[in-house]
């Protein structure tokens, strides 16, 4: 039997460990060092076991990491004043809460965002998660110190590293998400990337990188998407219809223009006592392969709206662009679109067009014209909900400011029914001078007669209440009085939208306390 060869005497985790293993009495000595100075133990085995023990904690700490990984963070800089101990604890209450607190999550980043502060060190492994689905709202109060953190653990550098997505590998969801980000960053070299090889790949991915091309759609994008007409994959062709007649000035808008000015016009006719009579003129068009071409075909279900010209007229009306109809003003073409036989189709179609163009002219002559057929001031409309209904969604496509002025002359009219239908639509938020008047409104409504509350209920309009009005704590006490004047044996539906109507504005008003500044007397003050 060979004799064991004698140890070195550099200390370490694994000399330590063999010595160890060896027994205390053939142990080297201990090595010089920072840890040396630690063992105080004068018998060999005692002062063994303390060894190993000092370096058992040090490879437990830099188990397989090199010297260099040892070296310090970069120091980390705060991006503003970090936020008030409530708001804090609030924070931290919604990062537990589960699903259920996302949108207060997102309200509570903006308003620290709008205050100039951060959220507190302690909380940032919490919020890193959520930058993968609220990814504007976490950067707003944390985007800097995750970073710092993100490259403290290496994740940054191996980041930076991968680059760019490549939209020419990957599946077809990733394809589409990477050639939409070049888009973004570049539409002229994406689409000239994407020309050559485009009849190679498969109808579904050509369909998805089409559609990508809304990003940053312009004229130029014109000549390529005129070739998609003609794909062999209809899902192509439908792409290629929905985004030509966003480009007015293309060779598909001055087709629809053309072949609507042929179905519509307005002719003046004299009157004997002098003046004129202006008449809509319709010439239902034709089914033909050109029209299908560009996406206007009638299909099973429109065929039975009126009849199959019918429906092509609503499609040729829903594509055209407005300076189709430059020669007369907006308001004369839908106030005879309103008389005409075929009101229907048409006033659907210019519709269409008018949500899809925005154009302030035309917008504004349907939301007056619309509100005026409602009331019955034109001669030859009825009143009808489908009418109703397409007032609420013009006046909906109205700034937020005049959408509120609007519903609050309906407020002040006591119109219920028709503040109702409008509030099913409108802006996300509210100003304060109008979530007022709403709330004014609401309580009387709450007071009025079973269908007057059962109509209320309907849509869960009350509950959406509680995201769009201004929050503040006026609102909120107001909300409470409604509920506590509210009978929950007479409207369980109702009761329960109250309820989360108050207790929602409520939390929301002590979010905004919470980051107000606090008085020597600690009291948040109020703005």
């Amino acid at each position: 039997m060979t004799e064991a060869a004698p140890l070195t005497a550099g200390d370490g985790w694994e000399p330590v460990l063999a010595a160890a293993l060896l027994g205390a009495e053939r142990a080297p000595p201990a090595a010089p060092g920072p840890l040396a100075d630690f063992i105080a133990e004068t018998d060999a085995g005692g002062a063994l076991l303390a060894r190993l023990a000092a370096h058992g904690a040090l490879h437990r700490a830099g188990a397989g990491l090199g010297p260099e990984a040892l070296v310090p963070a970069e120091p980390r800089e705060a991006s503003g004043l970090e936020c008030p101990p409530a708001a804090a604890t609030r924070l931290y209450g919604f990062l537990v809460g589960g699903h259920a607190a996302r949108r207060r999550l997102e309200e509570w980043c903006a308003l620290a965002a709008a205050a100039g502060m951060r959220a507190p060190v302690w909380l940032l492994q919490a919020l890193a998660p959520h930058r993968d689905t609220l990814p504007e709202a976490v950067d707003w109060v944390a985007g800097p110190e995750l970073a710092w953190l993100a490259r403290a653990c290496g994740e940054g550098a191996a980041e930076a590293a991968e680059g760019p997505a490549d939209w020419t590998e990957g599946t077809l969801g990733e394809r589409r998400a990477a050639f939409a980000a070049f888009r973004a960053h570049d539409p002229e070299a994406a689409r000239a990337a994407l020309e050559p090889d485009f009849r190679k790949e498969k109808a579904d991915l050509r369909e998805a990188l089409v559609e990508a091309l809304e990003t940053r759609l312009s004229q130029a994008d014109e000549p390529f998407l005129e070739a998609c007409l003609d794909d062999r994959g209809g899902g192509v062709r439908l792409a290629a219809q929905r985004l030509l007649p966003r480009l007015a000035g293309s060779r598909y808008a001055a087709r629809m223009a053309e072949r609507a000015r042929a179905a519509l016009r307005i002719e003046g006719k004299r009157r004997l006592l002098g003046g004129t009579t202006d008449t809509l003129v319709v010439t239902l068009p034709k089914e033909s392969s050109d029209l299908a071409r560009d996406g206007v075909a009638a299909n099973t279900w429109e065929s039975r709206g009126g009849g199959t010209r019918a429906a092509l007229l609503r499609g040729i009306l829903a594509r055209a662009p407005l300076h189709a109809f430059v020669e007369h003003p907006p308001r004369l073409w839908i106030e005879l679109a309103l008389r005409s036989e075929w009101s229907e189709p048409i006033v659907d179609g210019l519709f269409s067009t008018i949500q899809r163009t925005r154009d302030p002219a035309w917008t504004h002559a349907a939301a007056d014209v619309l509100a005026e057929a409602y009331a019955e001031k034109i001669k030859g409309v009825r009143r009808t909900n489908p009418l109703l209904g397409l007032w609420a969604q013009a006046l909906d496509l109205l700034p937020g400011a005049e959408w509120e002025a609007r519903v609050a002359d309906q407020i002040r009219d006591r119109r219920i029914e028709t503040v109702l239908a409008l509030l099913a639509r409108g802006p996300e938020h509210f100003s304060a001078p109008f979530s007022a008047a709403l709330l004014d409104w609401l309580a009387l409504v709450s007071r009025g007669s079973d269908s007057l509350r059962k109509d209320l209920a309907k849509g869960w309009i009350v509950e959406r209440l509680a995201e769009r009005l201004a929050p503040s704590d006026a609102a909120a006490s107001a909300a409470a009085a409604i509920l506590a004047r509210s009978d929950e044996a007479e409207g369980e539906r109702l009761h329960n939208q109250l309820t989360t109507l108050a207790e929602t504005l409520a939390l929301r008003a002590a979010m905004r306390r919470d980051f107000q500044p606090v008085t020597a007397t600690g009291e948040s003050t109020r703005g």
